[in-house]
C-alpha cells in the first residue's frame, strides 16, 4: 500500500516517530485508524461523529522533505504468557483457551499494540487461518473498550500476518 510515494510502513514509522516527538498516544499510529477522511463518520463509537477538518493557515504547506526521518523500529517484546499445552487439544481450542486468559484491549491504555501483539499470537504463533482466528479473536473482543469494529479487527488480522514477527507454529507444538 502507497500513499503518494510512501509505504504504509514508512508512514507509520514517521507517525510513531511524531508520536513520541509530540507525545501523543504511540498505539493510534496505524494508517487504518489515524486516515480518517472529512465529511465521513468515524464508527469506531457510538454515535458515530461526522469527521472534519480545521485549517488554520492557508498559506503553509507541507511536502514530504518537512518531516522527520524516522528511526526504524526496535523489534518490540512479545508478551512471555506461558501456555500449557496439553496434546488431546487442537490448536484450535489451545488458541481460545490463550486467548480466554488475556486481558482486553482498553482504549487510552496501547489498546492498538495490545491487539497487534495479540493478533501475532494467534494468527502466527497458532498458525490460525484468517476466520479460525476471527472466530477466536471475536470472544476475546466482546472483552475489549470498546470492542473493535469486524472490519477493524480483520485488519489487525492482516497486519499481524504481513508484519508480525512471531515464528509461525511456534506455539502449536511447545511445551
Amino acid at each position: 500500500w502507497r500513499v503518494s510515494g510512501f509505504t504504509t510502513e514508512y508512514l507509520e514509522r514517521l507517525q510513531k516517530h511524531l508520536a513520541r516527538e509530540l507525545g501523543t498516544d504511540p498505539a493510534a499510529t496505524p494508517c487504518s485508524q489515524t486516515t480518517r477522511i472529512p465529511g465521513y463518520r468515524n464508527q469506531k463509537r457510538v454515535p458515530a461523529h461526522l469527521v472534519t477538518v480545521q485549517y488554520r493557515s492557508k498559506e503553509g504547506r507541507h511536502t514530504p522533505a518537512a518531516f522527520p526521518t524516522p528511526n526504524e523500529p526496535a523489534p518490540l517484546p512479545l508478551n512471555a504468557m506461558e501456555v500449557s499445552w496439553t496434546p488431546a487439544l487442537g490448536v484450535l481450542e489451545r488458541a481460545r483457551r490463550y486467548v480466554a486468559r488475556i486481558e482486553p484491549a482498553i482504549t487510552g491504555q496501547h489498546g492498538d499494540l495490545h491487539t497487534f501483539r495479540v493478533c501475532c499470537r494467534i494468527v502466527r504463533g497458532f498458525a490460525l487461518s484468517d476466520d479460525e482466528a476471527f472466530a477466536v479473536l471475536s470472544e476475546w473482543n466482546g472483552r475489549c473498550q470498546p470492542p473493535w469494529t469486524e472490519r477493524e479487527l480483520r485488519d489487525k488480522i492482516a497486519r499481524a500476518r504481513r508484519y508480525g514477527k512471531e515464528e509461525i507454529g511456534g506455539l502449536c507444538g511447545a511445551r
